[in-house]
């Protein structure tokens, strides 16, 4: 009776066993796990733009924040004088190109009137040149006096003196002129360079108050009024809601991985919890030869290494404040490879 009983309860053992372990069996023949995976996301790292001392901090450690909302302000006083001191440049150089237009205008005025005056000595000189020709021959005839010719010849070289005149005024009108419409485009071009320089004194004075670039949560915050910041230094970081997993599987495994896969995430943070997924795409390249050192197999002693393929995993389980995915957190992804849903690569 006793061996009967020990070999019921050795059949009930085996029976148990294999109900439990046959499914978690067939579960793992069907899937592909790794523990070589955590949750990645957006984090932007926010950083001054411009020196100076920190005034105001609108936010605190882990606070969310919307996009376009004031994080800092820093010393504004400094940037205020040197945008309206450029703008001071901008209205003195306006103030000259009025004058320089305003003195074209007169010299254009200038320039008719000479060109009217040479065209009326020029008609005089004409009428002078032609009776000194008709005076001439009454001369060679002894129809007039010696006096009478030297009067008409006088009017003449009058005439001529006075053309040459409004010829040399209505050329220096022209060269003034000229002058003026070269100062008038130097000054053009002062003004372009006044108006660039206007402009980025009003982006620094913008940047003194520096603004959340997206929506999320405020990390690594590392400033407080009264620092004094510089450019590009790191002030703090903002972490979006949208997160995703990065599972690094062995070369090994991705064989029959594919596009669309479905995927059951397990985070270490929350046993209890299952997050659903899919494999959103393959990464063109082992980690290995993305690294600072990447491996160099044709050199030296080559030692075969398994090598690791980051997997992109979409979660697809709604957003549950109770039990966020937050960037760095371990989780341990299976991968269903029975179906095959698409490509191992996403294509253009």
């Amino acid at each position: 009776m006793r061996k009967r009983l020990y070999q019921a309860l050795l059949a009930v053992v085996i029976i148990a066993a294999g109900i439990y372990f046959t499914p978690i069996a067939v579960y793992r023949l069907a899937h592909e796990s790794v523990d070589n995976a955590y949750v990645t996301g957006t984090i932007v790292p926010i950083a001054a733009e411009i020196r100076g001392r920190v005034v105001k901090v609108h936010i605190r450690d882990n606070q969310y924040v919307e996009a376009g909302e004031a994080l800092l302000e820093i010393f504004s006083d400094d940037y205020q004088a040197i945008f309206q001191s450029r703008n001071e440049v901008i209205a003195r150089i306006a103030s000259e190109e009025f004058e320089i237009k305003a003195a074209i205008e007169e010299r254009q005025q200038s320039i008719e009137q000479a060109r009217a005056n040479l065209n009326a000595v020029t008609a005089e000189e004409n009428l002078a040149a032609k009776e000194v020709d008709r005076y001439k021959n009454l001369f060679k005839e002894e129809l007039v006096s010696q006096s009478q010719f030297d009067r008409i010849e006088s009017v003449y070289k009058v005439a001529h003196a006075r053309k040459a005149s409004a010829e040399a005024l209505l050329a220096g009108s022209e060269t003034a002129i000229e002058t003026l419409k070269a100062r008038l485009a130097t000054h053009k071009i002062r003004m372009r360079e006044a108006k660039i320089a206007s402009d980025l004194a009003r982006l620094d004075l913008q940047r003194t108050t520096v603004t959340a670039p997206i929506s999320g949560r405020i990390a690594q915050k590392n400033v407080d009024p009264g620092k004094y910041v510089q450019p590009g230094q790191t002030l703090l970081a903002i972490v979006k809601h949208e997160t995703w997993i990065v599972a690094n599987f062995k070369e090994t495994q991705i064989k029959k991985m594919a596009v669309g896969q479905p995927v059951d995430i397990k985070v270490d943070a929350y046993p209890d919890v299952t997050f659903k997924g899919h494999i959103d795409s393959l990464q063109a390249g082992t980690g290995s030869v993305f690294s600072l050192l990447p491996p160099e197999n044709a050199t030296g002693n080559f030692v075969k290494v398994v090598q690791r393929l980051p997997v992109k995993i979409v979660v697809d389980s709604p957003f549950d404040p109770d039990h966020p995915l937050l960037p760095g957190l371990s989780v341990i992804p299976s991968v269903d490879v029975r179906q095959q849903t698409g490509p191992k690569l996403v294509h253009k």
